[in-house]
Parts: structure tokens; sequence; C-alpha cells
């Protein structure tokens, strides 16, 4: 038996799924067909006690006795218990969701002319809306729910006033968020990987919205600050952001919590990276917001980058202690798979923040190469201990090999590209240069500085 989409599946489900699974196969109403039902019995017994190679001709033996084997019988068969497993997945995502069934059920009802419960099932939905969080589909079921109102008050009496306009602006509200959102994340791709998106609308959508009473709607204001802080980089606007943020996050679902911290944070890291330090803290402090919240947990994992920035603002900040407390914490959080490269790369950050070279080199020796941005990242710690260890060659030809690796790599790692190479750059210039010489020193701490596009430029400023 080969790996295929249904076995893929049925090895993703949790013991309660499965649980709740079996009952929904077993229902006649679901499905009818007894060797449907005994091949997801086999799947949930015999498949782990059979061998992969034997499992297809013995489920197949066992449920059509006396029969030879037909391979597209057999991936007929698997293809209809495939189809049980993904209509129970897809109800109970359904249940999850009990406003979903008002809504669907209202229409029913007036169709039906039933008016009281048309009515008991209006107020329940509104009830069970009003429990769910701000976010753009709670303007997307209020659209719905308003648009059943209009339809029962226009079914039974159409002289009575009505409520289009509450139709429309809950449409409003939902088209506009939507639209900011997308271009959110929109912009946030284009900075790392330069794609180009068509942004039909936006420019007039942005005008419309300024001094607009729309505007002052949260969920709006929220996605338009934030839009505006990614592409417009003011402060009043990344501070309007960061208002609305910390103001709605518990209203909001946490995976959309989650993503607008991150587009938060990537704004401080951008700014960063042209060289404005005051946002070190400001990265920092919505970091541990975002972990004494949880919001940063992606089904119970920490990502690696947020694990890598964590740490490189602690450093810069001196908080070693409290870096070395997070690295021991939250390695279990990481996925394994990233696991042991990245808590190797982040100690030995750690250790030549401190100067501890001895313990920070080999560390380095072991970060997985499979990992472009750590071993980048892990090259230029390197380089930058070869310099103050005054082990020239080493430096050289680490100097010479990264070059090569970011031309060739240029349009995999996008605008990190100019960052590396200016880095480069400007090291070996650091290496060549006479340090008793004041106007070849007051020249180099001139082209740093005023060159934004540097990754380690407080180190290389520091070093002369």
């Amino acid at each position: 038996m080969t790996d295929n989409k249904l076995f893929e599946l049925l090895n993703l489900l949790t013991p309660v799924e499965k649980r709740e699974c079996t009952a929904f196969i077993k229902s006649p109403y679901h499905n009818q067909r007894e060797d449907v039902r005994q091949l997801w019995e086999m799947t949930l017994g015999d498949r782990g006690r059979i061998p992969v190679s034997h499992f297809e001709k013995a489920a197949f033996s066992r449920i059509y006795p006396d029969q030879p084997f037909d391979a597209a019988r057999w991936r007929h068969l698997q293809s209809m218990l495939l189809g049980c497993v993904e209509a129970f997945l897809a109800q109970r995502a359904f249940e999850k969701t009990p406003l979903l069934a008002d809504l669907h059920l209202a229409p029913v009802y007036r169709r039906k002319n039933l008016r009281k419960p048309l009515e008991h099932v209006l107020r329940r939905a509104g009830e069970r809306l009003e429990k769910m969080p701000r976010d753009a589909s709670y303007y997307l079921h209020l659209y719905h729910l308003e648009l059943e109102r209009f339809a029962a008050t226009e079914s039974q009496v159409r002289t009575r006033e009505n409520n289009l306009a509450a139709v429309g602006r809950a449409f409003d509200i939902y088209l506009l968020a939507n639209k900011l959102r997308l271009a959110c994340l929109m912009e946030s791709h284009r900075a790392v990987f330069k794609a180009e998106y068509d942004t039909t609308f936006l420019p007039e959508l942005l005008r419309f919205l300024a001094g607009n009473p729309l505007l002052e709607v949260p969920l709006v204001a929220l996605y338009y600050y934030c839009h505006q802080s990614l592409t417009e980089g003011g402060e009043a606007d990344f501070r309007a952001f960061r208002s609305q943020l910390e103001s709605q996050s518990l209203a909001l679902p946490p995976d959309e919590s989650r993503t607008l911290l991150l587009l938060a944070i990537n704004y401080c890291i951008r700014r960063l990276n042209t060289g404005e330090n005051r946002y070190v803290r400001e990265a920092f402090e919505l970091y541990r917001i975002g972990l004494e919240s949880g919001a940063l947990l992606e089904n119970g994992h920490l990502s690696r980058f947020a694990f890598k920035n964590m740490v490189a603002l602690g450093l810069h900040l001196e908080a070693f202690g409290w870096v070395a407390q997070f690295i021991g914490q939250y390695e279990p959080f990481l996925e394994e798979k990233y696991r042991a490269a990245h808590r190797d790369y982040n100690l030995a950050k750690l250790f030549f923040a401190q100067k501890d070279y001895r313990n920070a080199m080999p560390l380095l020796a072991r970060v997985d190469e499979s990992d472009l941005l750590l071993n980048l990242d892990s090259r230029v710690l390197l380089l930058k201990m070869y310099y103050e260890t005054g082990e020239w060659d080493a430096l050289d030809a680490l100097l010479s090999s990264f070059k090569i690796l970011l031309l060739r790599k240029k349009k995999v790692i996008g605008y990190h590209s100019t960052h590396y190479l200016n880095t480069l750059r400007y090291i070996r210039k650091l290496s060549r240069l006479n340090h008793n010489d004041k106007q070849a020193v007051a020249l180099f701490k001139s082209e740093v500085g005023a060159n934004k596009s540097v990754i380690e430029q407080e180190w290389l400023l520091r070093m002369v």
C-alpha cells in the first residue's frame, strides 16, 4: 500500500475524531455501504498490524471474499471512504459554528411560511452572532443575518420600514475590512519576495476612507492603519495600528491576532534593518506580549523565526540571563525538525555576545545548511568572530564563498540579499581599514552610518 490522500488523512485524525467518525460512517443516513464500513474498521485496526505491502490485498480479500483483487475496484472503495471522512470533517466544522445552522434554517422556515419559528431562529442567530469574535467573518455573518431579517419583513408586510441600511453597512464593513486585510498580507509578502499583486481599487479605497465615518469602525481602522504602517511607515500610523491591535486583540480569533501581531513585529524589524534602533524595545515588547498571551503559538509550536528574533532582540538589550532562560524554556516549543539547529545557533549568539568564542564556534558548525536564512546568519556570526579573533585568512575565505552563495540565491531571499551583500562589503573594508588613519576611519563611519541596508551596522561602527 503506497501513501495516498485517504491514509495520509487517517493518520492525522485524533482519537476523538476517529471515534466520532465511526459513528458517522455507521449511520445509514451518511453511509449505506457495508464495504465502506468494513474498510474503515480495518484501517483503525488491521492497518497497523498487517505489513504495509500486504494491506491492500488482505483488506480486499476480507471485504470481498473469493473474488480476485481488482485494483480499480479497490481505488473506488478508497475514494468512497475518503468521501465519507471528508463529509464527517465538514459536518464537524459546520457544527462548531451553530450560527451557520440558523442562517441556513431561517430561509427554510421563511419559504414554509412558519413565522414564529422564523422569528425565534433569527433572534437566536443574533444572540449567537454577538458571542463571536469581531473579525471580518463577523460582518459577513451579520450581512447574511440582516439580509434574512429583511427577507422575513418583506414576506410579511412590504410597506413597513426595512433594514436595508443595516444590510448595506454590514456588507460595506465586511468588504472594506477584507480588502484591507488582503492588502496588508500582500504588502508584507511583497517586502520579502518582491512579488507584484493587482491592487485594483485599493488607491481609490484608501482615498475614500480618509476622513470617512467608516474609519471609525474598529476592525476597518485596525486594517487601515496596519496597511498605512506597512506602506508609508509613518510613526503616527504605526501608533494608531498598535493601539487598535491592543484594544481589539481579545475580540479577534487567535489566528488573526497572531497574524496582526506578526505584521506589527515585521514593521519594527524592517525599521531595525534600516538602522532605527529605537524599535528594538518596541519589537521586544510585542514579542513578549505574544508569548505571554500565547498568540505566538500555533498548534502548540513557536515559529523558528520568532524564536530567533526574540534572542536577537534580548541580546541587543543585553538581557543575557533572560535570553538563556528563554532558549531553555521555549526550545521544546520549536518544531522537532528545526529544534536542534535553532538551539545551537541561538546559543552560539549568546556565547558570542558574552565573548565566549570557544563555546560559540563549535555550535555554528552543527547548524543545518538546509535552512538557508539560518545558514546565512551563521556565516555572518562566523565572520564577526573571525574578525574579533584576528583570523584573517579564514575571514577572507568566508567572505568570498559567502558572496558567491548570496548571488546564487538572490531571487530566493529577496531584499535580504542587499542587506547581506552590504554587510559583506563593509566587513571586507573593515578588515583592511587603517585604524590609525583618522580620515579613513571617519569616512568608514560616515558610509556605514548612512547606509540603512546593513544588517550589522551597529557592530561595524563599534569595531572602529
